[in-house]
């Protein structure tokens, strides 16, 4: 037994398992890498007792399954985790809560259409999640990574960003590390993510997907168009909540909304339906409420107010019959 390894390259194999302290007595070992082989699950134990590990590739395994009740791995000295090219599409909330000191991942190429467990890493400082099918970014992920520097967003599905995430979103990214995305180039898109950028000097030179007569093109096509730029409240609002962590969502969604006012006239149409719409279904309520008042009233005359007018009609005929019989008596 070689007991002073360092590193161990045991990539193209056809490896299908680990076991508990796989590399028992290895002191010393730093890198491992078990790329593109034919592992399933991975032993949580396998490296518990190797005290300098840093680096663990486990990239192109494209059978590998996370355990969905249990952490993957159990590593207190590991700093760098591939898992690029392994067909995930879900990170169980458990998956990396015994890797304290993890400080890099790799999860490019895969299926996630959403960030979740990574939050649970604190000491991260570079996230590549290039090549997947994120549609959106939530603005938490940076408060719960308050070490990270590094993000790679290139090739998902964003076609859009949360204003509230600009600020953190360029300190860790640049334009190759966001290109690749179906961005639409409207109006919205121009009086925020654009907008902002331009005001506070930032050149992220993303290409248009959609509209198709803009599809291609660099986004500085907003230039020339008819977009009025005169929401810079929206860039206060974002500008504040680089410093104050408590700003409502409500409050940049009413932004927004202010916004959508002074956008394309596709969009003033969508409004205009939405506006008729609820106007519609105020003359209902309306409506419904005069036919109930109209109800309410006829109750009303039928329990109350009738039997005090048929009484009053049987006391006046009383009094003509008592009126009569004594004329008679006369």
């Amino acid at each position: 037994m070689v007991i002073s390894l360092v590193q161990l390259n045991a990539s193209r194999n056809y490896i299908s398992k680990t076991y508990e302290e796989a590399f028992f007595k290895q002191s010393k070992l730093q890198t491992v890498a078990l790329s593109s082989n034919s592992l399933i699950n991975i032993e949580t134990k396998t490296v518990i007792c190797n005290p300098s590990l840093e680096i663990l590739s486990l990239s192109s395994n494209q059978y590998l399954r996370l355990p969905e009740e249990a952490p993957f791995l159990y590593s207190q000295s590991l700093r760098v985790l591939k898992l690029s090219d392994c067909n995930l599409y879900h990170l169980p909330p458990e998956t990396f809560q015994k890797l304290p000191n993890l400080q890099e991942l790799y999860i490019s190429h895969n299926m996630f259409e959403v960030l979740n467990s990574v939050q649970s890493i604190g000491s991260l400082t570079f996230l590549d999640v290039s090549y997947n099918s994120l549609t959106d970014l939530q603005s938490d992920i940076f408060t719960a990574l308050p070490e990270l520097i590094h993000l790679n967003l290139s090739y998902n599905n964003l076609s859009t960003l949360n204003i509230t995430v600009m600020p953190q979103l360029v300190k860790v990214s640049n334009f190759t590390e966001l290109n690749g995305n179906p961005w639409m180039c409207d109006c919205l898109m121009f009086n925020t993510i654009y907008f902002w950028c331009r005001n506070n000097s930032v050149d992220l030179e993303l290409v248009c997907s959609s509209p198709a007569k803009f599809k291609g093109q660099p986004w500085k096509i907003y230039e020339n168009l008819n977009c009025d730029n005169d929401n810079k409240d929206i860039v206060i609002l974002v500008n504040a909540t680089a410093t104050v962590s408590n700003t409502s969502h409500e409050s940049v969604a009413n932004y927004k909304d202010q916004s959508v006012r002074h956008s394309s006239p596709e969009q003033e149409q969508v409004l205009l339906v939405r506006t008729n719409e609820h106007y519609f279904y105020i003359s209902i309520a309306l409506l419904v409420a005069f036919f109930g008042l109209l109800a309410g009233a006829g109750i009303l005359w039928w329990c109350d107010v009738r039997p005090r007018i048929l009484r009053r009609s049987d006391t006046v005929h009383s009094d003509a019959v008592t009126h009569h019989l004594t004329s008679s008596a006369i």
